[in-house]
């Protein structure tokens, strides 16, 4: 009798030794952040800038945000997924998405696009330039802000909930 509750013990004590790394590694996984919300520290219509079409709360939006919280790592401002997201045809929004927290921080924009070719020269294509050490992000290219364009180079900040810098209409009078 003593010979099989020892062994009972045996096996299960190496059962036990060989299974907790397994459970604390599982445990120790950090779960995946789901989007939160849209923050829009500007005139809104809730989750769109005022009268901008686009709704960055639709289902497609949301979407696109949990996709990137599960499988994209922070490409900007430390812990922040700066992601585009087609609007129309050839046009993209920008979000920066917080990876701690799933909060949505929409650049105050419509859009972002190639710049139209005019005769005798060629389409730019629209770049951004941002990097994981830094609030900046920088378009390239045109931007449609209330039914008006502009070409060029436009760069805004992420300062707290809202992107500074090249001022558009969606950011009223705040200038800072």
């Amino acid at each position: 009798m003593k010979c099989k509750n020892s062994l009972f013990f045996i096996v299960t004590g190496m059962l036990l030794a060989l299974t907790s790394p397994v459970a604390t590694a599982w445990a120790e996984t950090p779960p995946t952040m789901t989007f939160s919300k849209v923050e829009i520290a500007y005139p809104s219509d809730e989750c769109s800038f005022k009268y901008s079409p686009v709704d960055f709360c639709d289902n497609r939006h949301i979407k696109e945000y949990n996709s990137a919280l599960k499988n994209k790592p922070a490409n900007f401002n430390s812990n922040y997924i700066l992601l585009p997201i087609k609007e129309w045809d050839d046009e993209k929004s920008l979000v920066a998405i917080d990876k701690r927290i799933g909060i949505v921080y929409p650049v105050p924009i419509d859009s972002y696009f190639d710049t139209p070719k005019k005769v005798g020269t060629s389409t730019r294509h629209a770049k951004l330039n941002f990097s994981k050490e830094s609030n900046e992000v920088c378009i390239y290219g045109s931007i449609l802000v209330y039914r008006a364009d502009e070409t060029g180079k436009f760069c805004f900040r992420l300062e707290g909930n809202k992107f500074v810098g090249h001022h558009t209409t969606y950011m009223g009078h705040d200038t800072l």
